[in-house]
């Protein structure tokens, strides 16, 4: 995975045109640093643009006395045993998780990290981590 991006790289990742990264850049939607005077981008920009959040900080974040405080939180690396199964786990993973269990502070963070491995994070009771993360792991290690 890339640590960083330019604003080439990024344009393809979105798939929009490098005018729209440049207009993001001077809107202030995206942020990033110059190197050598060309764009580069971190992950956690491009998150920032998407809209999607980083889970541990989330949680290092939570506070005891807010309505979305997070009990627990546990992190998979689960292997792709072969590459035409991802789908077929990641559905597997939120079917379980839409059906089973439920509740307004339960977070289900699921991302691919390599062509072997993605992720998957949970954050919320210690019951719901723990007995989600135990159904994870018999039925993906």
């Amino acid at each position: 995975m890339k640590s960083y991006w330019t604003v080439e790289d990024l344009a393809n990742e979105l798939q929009v045109t490098t005018r729209t990264i440049r207009n993001y850049l001077k809107s202030g939607e995206l942020t990033g640093s110059k190197v050598g005077g060309q764009w580069r981008f971190t992950l956690d920009d491009v998150r920032k643009l998407t809209g999607v959040t980083n889970p541990i900080i989330e949680f290092s974040e939570s506070s005891v006395s807010s309505d979305s405080f997070q009990e627990s939180l546990v992190a998979f690396n689960v292997p792709i045993k072969k590459p035409e199964d991802l789908l077929t786990m990641r559905e597997q993973i939120i079917e379980q998780y839409n059906q089973v269990y439920f509740g307004n502070n339960r977070k289900f963070y699921f991302e691919l990290i390599s062509q072997t491995h993605f992720r998957v994070v949970l954050s919320g009771s210690r019951k719901y981590t723990l007995n989600f993360g135990s159904w994870i792991e018999q039925n993906f290690f």
